[in-house]
């Protein structure tokens, strides 16, 4: 009894040692290392791969503002958290090929036969694991092995289709179009075989016949995936009617809700981008009844109604707005509502969505951008072109990179960006003008009224601002409730970061203090004090820190005097100008650009803006009212007779015969000189005599005096009687590189030369230069300028015009007397240059603090400066290398 049990062990033992051998084909051998393929690694990988590209698509976040891929893949970011799942799977079939392939695979490409009928499979799941991996090129690799060593198996289709789909995400799309269109003549054979089939089978076949290999049948099973891989390739080619024709056939091919919703949701979007919103409405109303996402059915039920609205949905619409589980998507649907307000020329009530839709958008910054670009749209069109601007602006701020037409946006508010200056400088020039001109009770009265105004601008703007943040934590309440606590915000290290840069873009560089949001200039405050008072209220604000706010202070910079009259009336006449030529050259707005001009001609001030307001008027009415025309005209020759555009009116051809005119004095002018360098001073100064005495208009003038007084000094010993000529080119031609030629004479003159010293070229600064230094902004501050007050400031400047610099902003004491220094980084050399010549010419936000001092140095140079305090040596240097 014991030697059977013992034989029989023996006899088991000795069975599968020969099972184990890769190189008999036998019905053992196949049993064993088949099962093993298909269970230790095909089957093992198969689960791994697809529980990872499960849980992706589970937790993915989908675009529903763009077509949604057929099949959703992890993007370079997200597939490293598939890697191990991915990577353990790859190597599960890696083995069971290594170990179990009959005869062995040391050598696949020596390779003729293969017995093991798994092996094949493991082969294609390599392949779609790498294809899932992003690693395209060795997908196709084990693709292309499949097909041409298992050429008679099923595989071969599959591969073919998985290669296709990897040369898509490529863009060879020529070669799986090519791919494709093979397999669907395989199928085209297939179906003509089993037509003929049963006229085949009453007819004799032939020996040869017999002995002819069949071609394998393509599974019914990939039916749906190759539908969707041709759907995959019309989107890639952009071709949007083949996309339909091929979904269309895929629902024919599946019965799964979650695939279905899908499918009609992608017909749906791409319907509608051809223009058939009735089967738009088709498709997502479908959706609505399969085992779709959240997300989807939602979008589904919004997007149905940018379709084509009616009372159902609008009411349908008004419900998801009360349950609170869209609270996350009230921005979506109050814009959902806005278009069927607009679709019933309901213009206000749209508006008025709009704005809602823009409030409760605190985490989809695309639909907030599309509201405010709707907005600034609006806007435009009814040709209200500052508050287009401002909504154009905001937008920007707040749409993503790849937002559409995301340039063409930035552009309008860029475009638009000078008109608001002007109009606004205006604006705010007549109103402080006509405040100063009130009586003083009147001026405190209304000072007291505006201050109150701002009360209750900041109490509202607070409420706002809370209400804004509720919406926010309920949003967050009801993602954590839907998500899991493992979701929640401050375990999210990736959504922390992001609300940290979204406060930053909105808010810039704030101190963790109490009234953080303060800034020392108010822009809300917009609103008229009296119904009867036409004064805006944020005329006096411009200047007025809210931190001291009082009547004084509000009263401080009025144009008081003649000189800050004058001053007030040149800036608002310019601006009145400017406004106008950009309505006129920008715009094609030539009824406002005429309003504009009329304004500069109607104010009671003398300015040779008003030469060239009537110049542009006279440009506008000829032709269509010759009355105007002429009037503008007759006032620029009884006025300005003298002048460029009186000289073009009087002949039409002054500007050619000037430029000749100036062609032929450069001409002299040279002659001149030349005499000069030869020393022929008495002619030079003969021709200069004439120039100077009978050619007041000629451009080179100041050149005759300068040559005159050379002249004289080069004939007289006594260098005195160059100074009245030197003097004359002071008074005549002041700010020209004339004058300073002249000043440098004069003192040379009465100071006498310095002596001749041996100039020492070589750099002896304490600072260096290195061209690729990151560089930092500093901005001294006068010594009356809150250090706290200034970085408001410079944060704001900041958040308006380089909000994508991520810029830093920080402050420290320099010197003896600690100076408070604001300090900004990090910029590169252009950058930083940038920067200073923005900061000198914007007074938006920065207001006195534009004059301020601003350099931009290293952070070795820094470090130099504040322990050895040579400013005035650095200076020098930033002059020199800078």
């Amino acid at each position: 009894m014991n030697f059977r049990f013992i034989y029989l062990v023996s006899g088991l033992f000795l069975s599968i040692l020969v099972a184990c051998s890769t190189d008999r084909n036998t019905l053992v051998n196949r049993t064993y290392h088949g099962t093993t393929a298909r269970y230790n690694g095909y089957f093992n990988a198969n689960e791994l791969l697809t529980q990872a590209v499960k849980t992706y698509r589970s937790s993915a976040k989908e675009n529903y503002y763009e077509i949604l891929p057929i099949d959703a893949l992890p993007s370079a970011e997200d597939v490293v958290g598939m890697y191990p799942a991915i990577d353990t799977a790859i190597s599960k079939s890696t083995k069971v090929i290594t170990r179990h392939s009959m005869p062995s695979a040391d050598k696949p490409s020596r390779k003729k036969d293969e017995h093991n009928r798994w092996i094949d499979e493991n082969w294609l799941m390599i392949g779609m694991a790498k294809y899932y991996r992003r690693d395209y090129i060795d997908a196709e690799k084990n693709f292309e092995y499949v097909r041409k060593f298992f050429a008679e198996d099923p595989s071969n289709y599959i591969a073919s289709l998985w290669m296709a789909k990897a040369q898509i995400e490529t863009g060879r799309l020529t070669d799986a179009t090519l791919n494709l269109k093979n397999i669907d003549k395989a199928i085209l054979e297939q179906e003509a075989e089993a037509e003929n089939k049963k006229s085949e089978e009453k007819s004799k076949k032939s020996a040869s016949a017999k002995k002819e290999k069949k071609k394998p049948e393509f599974p019914k099973k990939l039916r749906l995936e190759l539908d969707k891989t041709k759907a995959a390739l019309a989107l890639a080619k952009n071709d949007h009617k083949e996309a339909i024709l091929q979904l269309e056939t895929a629902l024919t091919h599946t019965k799964k809700s979650a695939e279905l919703a899908r499918i009609h949701f992608i017909l749906a979007q791409l319907n509608a981008k051809t223009g058939s919103n009735e089967k738009a409405k088709f498709h997502y109303s479908k959706v609505l009844k399969y085992n779709a996402p959240f997300e989807m059915s939602f979008n589904a039920r919004i997007s149905r109604a940018f379709m084509g609205g009616d009372g159902k949905i609008k009411k349908e619409l008004n419900k998801m707005l009360r349950d609170e589980k869209n609270s996350e998507f009230k921005d979506q649907i109050y814009y959902a509502l806005a278009d069927i307000s607009f679709q019933e020329s309901n213009k206000p009530e749209g508006i008025s969505y709009l704005h809602r839709s823009v409030f409760y958008s605190t985490v989809n910054k695309r639909q907030k951008g599309q509201s405010y670009e709707r907005l600034g749209d609006l806007s435009f069109a009814d040709r209200d072109y500052v508050k287009a601007q401002k909504y154009y602006d905001s937008c920007a701020k707040v749409i993503p990179e790849n937002y559409p037409n995301a340039l063409g946006i930035k552009n309008k508010a860029d475009k638009l960006h000078d008109l608001v200056v002007a109009v606004e400088t205006a604006y705010y020039e007549d109103s402080v003008q006509r405040i100063a001109q009130l009586s003083p009770e009147d001026r405190e009265k209304f000072a007291e009224k505006l201050i109150k105004q701002i009360r209750e601008d900041e109490a509202r703007k607070k409420r706002e601002d809370e209400a804004r943040l509720r919406e926010l934590q309920s949003q967050q309440t009801v993602f954590n409730e839907n998500q899991g606590g493992n979701k929640w915000y401050w375990n999210n290290a990736r959504t922390r970061g992001d609300g940290f840069n979204e406060f930053r873009k909105q808010w810039g560089s704030r101190e963790n203090e109490d009234n953080w949001r303060r800034s020392d200039k108010i822009v809300d405050a917009t609103q008229i004090v009296d119904p009867n008072d036409s004064i805006p209220a944020d005329s006096l604000l411009a200047n007025a820190p809210k931190d001291t706010l009082s009547v004084e202070s509000l009263l401080a910079n009025l144009p008081f005097g003649d000189s800050a009259m004058a001053a007030s009336n040149e800036r608002l006449l310019g601006a009145y100008y400017d406004a106008g030529i950009i309505y006129k050259e920008q715009l094609n707005e030539t009824a406002y650009a005429k309003t504009q001009f009329q304004n500069v001609m109607d104010r009671n001030a003398q300015s040779d803006y008003k030469l060239m307001a009537a110049y542009q008027l006279y440009k506008l009415y000829a032709g269509t009212d010759d009355a105007q025309a002429n009037q503008n005209k007759d006032y620029i020759l009884a006025n300005y007779p003298n002048s460029d555009y009186a000289n073009y009116l009087r002949d039409p051809d002054y500007f050619v015969k000037r430029k000749e005119m100036e062609q032929l004095a450069e001409q002299e002018y040279v002659v001149v000189l030349d005499r000069y360098n030869r020393g022929l001073y008495y002619p030079v100064i003969s021709k200069a005599d004439l120039v100077i005495d009978g050619e007041k208009t000629n451009p080179f003038r100041s050149k005759y005096m300068l040559l005159k007084a050379l002249s004289l000094g080069q004939l007289n010993e006594d260098k005195q009687t160059m100074l009245p000529v030197l003097d004359l080119v002071i008074a005549e031609y002041p700010a020209t590189p004339e004058e300073a030629k002249a000043k440098e004479l004069i003192g040379i003159i009465k100071n006498g030369y310095s002596k001749n010293i041996e100039a020492d070229f070589s750099n002896k600064s304490i600072y260096s230069y290195f061209e690729k230094d990151e560089l930092w902004v500093m901005i001294f501050l006068d010594p009356k300028e809150s250090s706290s007050t200034a970085k408001t400031k410079v944060a704001d400047f900041n958040k308006e015009f380089f909000s994508k610099g991520k810029l830093n902003t920080s402050s420290k004491l320099y010197g003896e007397n600690n100076q408070s220094i604001i300090i900004v980084k990090p910029f590169d050399e252009t950058s930083a240059g940038e920067y200073v010549r923005t900061f000198k010419k914007t007074r938006k936000y920065l207001l006195d603090l534009q004059d301020a001092k601003i350099l931009y140095i290293s952070q070795e140079n820094m470090k130099i400066l504040f322990e050895t305090k040579k400013l005035v040596e650095y200076e020098a240097f930033f002059e020199e290398y800078y």
